[in-house]
């Protein structure tokens, strides 16, 4: 299931020469969030690895498939109101696969800490 123009849009993107910089606002009436959970909205964590990825195939133009998530910090509730980053540091290219942190955060929190293995399918 693709998510992006549908869960989440993308408002801007920014590449610096050590990280990759993506900010989102989530579409807050998805029907995803009438159940999860109805009238206090929280983003699943395997929704925010789903963005993340579809984010980073788009940015790159390829075709990535995950399949070794760790370090895996939810340390507060993605919630579907205001904007969010989304930044990939550390992102290493090697052979057939690709391996990158990433945060999610706005100005004030910093909501998901996490590392990302991906294999390069195409």
């Amino acid at each position: 299931m693709k998510l992006i123009d549908d869960f989440f849009h993308i408002v801007s993107e920014n590449q610096t020469e050590s990280e990759y910089r993506c900010v989102i606002r989530l579409n807050p009436s998805h029907n995803l969030y009438t159940v999860h959970f109805p009238g206090n909205p929280v983003t699943p964590g395997v929704i925010l690895v789903q963005i993340a990825q579809e984010i980073l195939q788009m940015h790159l133009n390829k075709k990535l498939e995950l399949y070794k998530a760790r370090n895996m910090k939810f340390k507060l509730p993605v919630i579907p109101t205001g904007e969010h980053s989304l930044i990939f540091t550390k992102t290493v290219e090697e052979e057939d696969t690709l391996t990158t942190n990433v945060n999610i955060e706005d100005a004030e929190n910093i909501f998901v800490v996490m590392t990302l293995k991906f294999r390069i399918t195409e």
